[in-house]
C-alpha cells in the first residue's frame, strides 16, 4: 500500500492540509492532536511497553515540535519519565497552550533546554518547514543523538533533512531507526538519495482521505 500511496510537495501538502481543514472545521491545533496520538500509538506498537524507560523528545520551535509534545502528552500514561527538550520557545499560541496542559496534567514529564540522555530518543526538531536558518544552533543536538547507540525516531522527516531531496543541511541529519511518516509521504521517503536516511518508514493516518490526497498529488503533476 506504502508504495502506491501518493508522495506530496510542500506546497501541495499545505493545499490539502487546508482543504481538509475547511471541509471538517477542524485547526491546526486539531491536527497536531491527531498527528501526536497517531505517533505515540505507532511508538508503543514498535518500542512499547516502556515501563521504567525514560523518553527524551527534541521538540523544535514549530508544528514538528509541537507534534512531539503532543506525542508525550499521550505516552506519559506508558512510562516512567520523559524529558522534552526544547533549545528554542515557540511562539505557536496551540503549542504553548499544549505545553501548559502537561505541565498541569502530567507529573512524569518536565522541561529542559539542555542535551539530555535518555533510553529512547524522538526527533521533532523540524519537518516540512525546516530550512539553512532554522536549523541554526542545532548541530549540537543532531550529532549527540547520532552518536549514540539507543534507538531514535523522527516525527515526520529526520531534522536536517527539508522536504525537498536536495535540501539536506550542510551540518547534517538525524539518521533514525524508524520514521513517522504524518498524513502522507513526501519525497524523501522515497527518492533514493534520502530514503536510507530515513531508516524504517511508517506512514500514519490522521484522517486525509485517500481521495483528497491523490487530488494534490495529481495537481502537483499538472503544475509541473
Amino acid at each position: 500500500m506504502v508504495n502506491n500511496f501518493p508522495v506530496l510537495t510542500k506546497e501541495s501538502i499545505n493545499l490539502c492540509e487546508s482543504e481538509y481543514k475547511r471541509s471538517t472545521g477542524f485547526s491546526d491545533k486539531t491536527l497536531m492532536e491527531l498527528s501526536g496520538f497517531a505517533c505515540a500509538k505507532e511508538i508503543l506498537n514498535f518500542y512499547g511497553p516502556f515501563n521504567d524507560d525514560h523518553i527524551v523528545i527534541y521538540a523544535g520551535p514549530g508544528k514538528n515540535g509541537g507534534d512531539g509534545i503532543v506525542t508525550a502528552y499521550f505516552l506519559a500514561p506508558h512510562t516512567k519519565q520523559i524529558t522534552i527538550c526544547m533549545p528554542a520557545t515557540s511562539s505557536l499560541d496551540f503549542v504553548n497552550e499544549n505545553i501548559a496542559r502537561i505541565k498541569n496534567f502530567c507529573a512524569n514529564v518536565t522541561f529542559t533546554s539542555d542535551i539530555v540522555d535518555g533510553d529512547i530518543y524522538i526527533d521533532a526538531l523540524f519537518g516540512t518547514g525546516f530550512n539553512q536558518k532554522s536549523g541554526a544552533g542545532f548541530e549540537k543536538i543532531i550529532e549527540h543523538i547520532n552518536n549514540q547507540p539507543n534507538s531514535v525516531i523522527s516525527i515526520d522527516l529526520p531534522s536536517g533533512v527539508g522536504i525537498d531531496v536536495d535540501s539536506t543541511s550542510n551540518f547534517g541529519a538525524i539518521k533514525p531507526d524508524l520514521t513517522l511518516a504524518v498524513g502522507c509521504l513526501k519525497s524523501i521517503h522515497k527518492h533514493s538519495k534520502t530514503s536510507a536516511i530515513c531508516g524504517n518508514v511508517v506512514l500514519l493516518d490522521i484522517g486525509l482521505p485517500f481521495i483528497l490526497l491523490q487530488k494534490h498529488a495529481e495537481n502537483q503533476k499538472v503544475a509541473c
